[in-house]
Order: C-alpha cells, then structure tokens, then sequence
C-alpha cells in the first residue's frame, strides 16, 4: 500500500473513532506516522493492520502476524512511563490474545543528533527490553537511521 494512501486511512479510521479519548486519538496518530515514517526506511513491504485498539500496533509482513510498540525515549522517560510494556507476563498476554507471531520494540528518538543513542542503549538495558521482543530498534526519525540492535 502506498504509505500516504496508509496514513490517511488510519489517520481518517483513529479519528473517527469515538471509543478514543482525545490524548489516545493524538497518540495513535503519532504512532502511525512513526510507523509510517518506519516503514519508510525499512521496508515497503509492512502493512499496517490495526492501529486502534492497542499502543502496540499490529502489522502484516509477508503473511506474518507482527506487533511493533513505539517508544518515544523522551516521552516515556521524563514525562510517563507506562510499565505495561516492560512485563513479561503483560507482553505474554498481549501476544497471546492478538496472536502475535513476534513482536518489535522501535525505540524512537526526534533529534537532530545521534548522540543520544548512548541513552537508549541504556534505557533497553536498564528496561530488560531485548528479553521482551523478539526484534529492537534504535529509530532516529529526524535522520532516517534505523540501527537493529536484536
């Protein structure tokens, strides 16, 4: 799927979703275009699926089922913390109950600089995220870095 055609579909289906409060239609938004952004650079095959009813959003590649949770490091760490996605028994349950064949961790950064990936290394260490996901992800969204760290 073209990615503009993807976002604006998802765009249109978060905002028409009155189950939604206000603060999760503008976090799925900004899920979506990370993912988007995401897909961008690293590959044009992923499609979207369901990007409503949980943060981790669901994605096809190739015929596989795939879970990606995005991570702001700035948001989560200085501002809101949500430990749901750093239990195991939490990501077990997820997984089971979505049938989620594996499951990534995209952890995001918004600058200029790729100084900080010292901080999120650290933050994946300090948060046991490799033990979690099958697959993590240092995103530099501002420089179109995507470094694999799983």
């Amino acid at each position: 799927m073209d990615l503009a055609k993807m976002l604006r579909k998802h765009t249109t289906e978060i905002m028409e979703n009155t189950m939604l409060t206000d603060k999760q239609q503008e976090d799925r938004i900004t899920q979506v275009f990370d993912l988007c952004h995401f897909i961008k650079c690293y590959d044009h095959h992923l499609e979207l699926v369901n990007s409503q009813e949980h943060e981790i959003m669901t994605i096809d590649d190739a015929g596989t089922k795939k879970g990606i949770y995005f991570c702001d490091l700035i948001y989560n760490t200085k501002y809101f913390f949500d430990t749901y996605f750093f239990s195991a028994a939490n990501i077990t349950a997820f997984r089971n109950k979505a049938k989620i064949d594996e499951l990534w961790f995209v952890l995001v950064e918004e600058s200029f600089s790729i100084d900080y990936f010292y901080d999120s290394k650290n933050f994946i260490d300090e948060n046991n995220v490799t033990s979690l996901y099958d697959k993590v992800f240092y995103f530099n969204f501002s420089q179109s870095i995507i470094k694999t760290l799983k």
